[in-house]
């Protein structure tokens, strides 16, 4: 049975193979130390690729080099630079399998993070990704309490999370503006619910109200102005309201958010 090297790997020895056809095989005679020197110094440069390609002869020439977890650092890093974000992910996340007791497990961690969030996507697209990167940074951040990784991942989780609930208030206003007010009303109350503490509360909570007003339930139209007022008083949507005491009903179909 043959054995298959990882494709990265493969592609890398090819690349050698045919330096080695052409009489010029890159980094000849370097010893482990001169190549981390190297991809270290090209980093530092801003040289990524050559830092990249120094790394990838490091571990294929020097797989147990007693520096090996700093380079494995350091090659992720290579590929986050570069905008290699779904590479750098899988790089990070190669650590705490390799190296499950050192002590930089935690900026492993806080680097996948990193990538993660980076391959979140524009609000106008599916959000998956960025559910994805707030459940692995909200896991960092679990992982290493205490850590200065854990702070930032904890800033980053909030932040897939609030992007999550802008995408809910986008959907929820979509349906509004078609008249579709039930279903809207499904989608701001998803963020009432699993949201509240975000700044998109109390916007949705403002648009149940709008809709409410435009199906014509002016109880609880009334009800959700109330709740408004009482659950963010300090909020833009609050204080909006407080300057218009007493609104009138709205004539179906009229309103947009």
């Amino acid at each position: 049975m043959r054995t298959r090297l990882p494709k990265p790997l493969t592609l890398v020895i090819v690349a050698l193979l045919v330096a080695v056809c052409r009489g010029s095989l890159p980094y000849q005679g370097m010893l482990a130390a001169d190549l981390y020197a190297l991809a270290v110094t090209s980093f530092d440069e801003g040289a990524y690729k050559e830092a990249q390609l120094a790394l990838d002869q490091l571990f294929i020439l020097f797989p147990s080099y007693e520096r090996a977890p700093e380079a494995q650092l350091l090659l992720a890093e290579t590929h986050f630079r570069q905008e290699q974000f779904v590479t750098a992910e899988a790089e990070y996340g190669y650590f705490p399998v390799r190296y499950p007791d050192h002590p930089s497990a935690a900026d492993a961690g806080m680097g996948r993070c990193r990538s993660a969030a980076a391959l979140s996507p524009s609000i106008q697209r599916d959000q998956e990704p960025t559910e994805e990167a707030f459940v692995l940074c909200s896991n960092v951040a679990a992982d290493y309490p205490g850590t200065a990784a854990a702070a930032v991942t904890e800033t980053i989780a909030e932040q897939m999370r609030v992007k999550v609930a802008e995408k809910a208030y986008s959907i929820a206003s979509y349906y509004f503006r078609r008249h579709f007010y039930e279903s809207s009303i499904t989608y701001y109350e998803t963020i009432e619910n699993d949201y509240a503490d975000t700044s998109w509360a109390p916007k949705a909570l403002l648009g149940i109200m709008k809709a409410y007003e435009q199906i014509g339930y002016q109880d609880l139209v009334e009800e959700t102005r109330q709740k408004i007022l009482d659950s963010y008083p300090t909020s833009e949507e609050a204080r909006d309201l407080a300057d218009d005491p007493a609104p009138q009903a709205a004539t179906p179909g009229g309103a947009e958010l």
